[in-house]
């Protein structure tokens, strides 16, 4: 282990002169804080735009006033500094004959591009760049990082005399094009770095006091939770928890980095550690309740389908030769539901799914579409071995009011995942939260 801290800034801690001055601060808090990695500027209030979806209009438009209103951006987090050099570099990517794709990477990477570039002016720190760090794929709005970027950040990270700052969502490709990471997976940046550094922590700094143990936006004030493994965070990350990119927990988890998720405007109180283990309240074996919607299913009936050898995965391939993720497989005798997400699908898709299942099955076989379906998950390591308390869960949403479409939970009993219809997500967060956590 290297007892180095990498510290990543979320776009809501950098919109102005006195963030820079606050991240200031809490890196000379520890001189552990060797490594900063940022996202673009956020919101600095409720109604404002993103720098990112500007990049994004801008990468529409070429609209030469609206790359002037984003240099102005960064001219609010260094007033007195000239930003000619960033200026330069908007235009002249702005001026760029490129593909679409790699155009709108090349724009979309300009946000968190100039943060680290003005951050790392701010605190005469050294600016490191991706194409040192990160060989990406080619799929240029959500690339992936290869193997070797690992072996690449530890050789140019190994000694860190000073600070360093690192932008965050994007890479190069083995072609030197910039391909960008999916949305708001700066996050993933700063996990990667602090896996191959085998970093001491990762913090991760937002404007929120840690996880929460259900979404304010359904929940009022829910009850921060001081501590949480790998597993559970992916569960309520991969459900709706937006605090932390889903895909930023596999490298640290594997590495055995904790996390530390805290609010930068409330340094230097703690948040919320994310470890390999921890001890579980016997009393209380749930840690969180999540809800996404956007789910689909195809249900498929037919009598003697169990006893028929590989039809489940000649029906998986119908999926996976479309380029479509399966995301759940619940099933019982003779009936087997396939869940996936809506968005995957096209204007024609259910159609043409549902007829080459039936080349398949059979012409005798009950195959039905259902739409608007949401995943509720209700989390915890507490739960496996804990007698009764799948039961308890259905009672508590049927008393609520919620039919349950299909139940799901794997080996490790650490999740139950609950297929509900899209309009009782709510009620469904409520029920579970008031009985097990409030």
């Amino acid at each position: 282990m290297v007892d180095v801290i990498v510290s990543k800034y979320g776009g809501s801690s950098i919109t102005s002169l006195k963030d820079l001055e606050r991240i200031k601060k809490i890196t000379e808090d520890d001189p552990r804080r060797k490594v900063i990695v940022v996202s673009a500027p956020g919101r600095r209030h409720k109604d404002d735009i993103k720098v990112t979806d500007m990049l994004i209009e801008l990468a529409k438009t070429k609209d030469k006033a609206l790359a002037d209103q984003v240099i102005n951006r960064y001219k609010e987090l260094l007033p007195d500094t000239s930003l000619d050099e960033i200026s330069e570099l908007l235009h002249d990517r702005v001026d760029q004959q490129l593909g679409e794709d790699e155009y709108m990477a090349s724009l979309k990477a300009f946000g968190e591009e100039a943060c680290a570039r003005s951050l790392a002016k701010f605190l005469n720190a050294e600016y490191v760049d991706p194409i040192e760090l990160f060989m990406v794929s080619d799929v240029f709005d959500n690339a992936k990082i290869q193997p070797v970027s690992e072996s690449m950040i530890a050789e140019r990270l190994a000694k860190l005399p000073n600070v360093c700052v690192v932008p965050g969502f994007y890479g190069y490709t083995k072609d030197g094009m910039i391909a960008t990471f999916g949305r708001n997976a700066s996050d993933v940046t700063g996990a990667y770095v602090a896996a191959s550094i085998d970093a001491a922590m990762y913090e991760v700094f937002t404007d929120t006091d840690g996880v929460l143990s259900a979404s304010p936006a359904i929940i009022d004030n829910p009850h921060k939770v001081p501590e949480l493994t790998f597993r559970e965070m992916r569960d309520l990350a991969y459900s709706g928890f937006t605090i932390m990119h889903p895909e930023a927990m596999e490298p640290v988890a594997r590495q055995g980095v904790s996390i530390h998720i805290r609010n930068t405007f409330s340094f230097p109180a703690d948040g919320t550690y994310i470890l390999q283990d921890r001890m579980s309240d016997p009393e209380k074996p749930i840690v969180g309740v999540a809800y996404q919607g956007g789910f689909c299913a195809f249900n498929i009936e037919r009598f003697g389908l169990n006893e028929e050898v590989g039809i489940v995965r000649k029906m998986l391939q119908i999926f996976e030769d479309d380029k479509m993720s399966i995301e759940f497989i619940p099933s019982a005798i003779d009936d087997v539901s396939i869940v996936l997400k809506e968005s995957q699908l096209k204007r024609d898709s259910v159609g043409k799914i549902e007829r080459r299942i039936r080349t398949i099955t059979g012409s005798d076989a009950n195959i039905q579409f259902q739409e608007r379906l949401g995943c509720l998950v209700v989390a915890g390591k507490g739960l496996k071995g804990y007698r009764g308390i799948a039961a308890e869960i259905q009672l508590t949403l049927a008393n609520a009011g919620v039919n349950i479409s299909f139940i799901t939970q794997g080996s490790q009993e650490r999740c139950i995942v609950y297929g509900i219809g899209s309009s009782d997500g709510e009620k469904a967060v409520k029920a579970v939260y008031e009985k097990y956590l409030r």
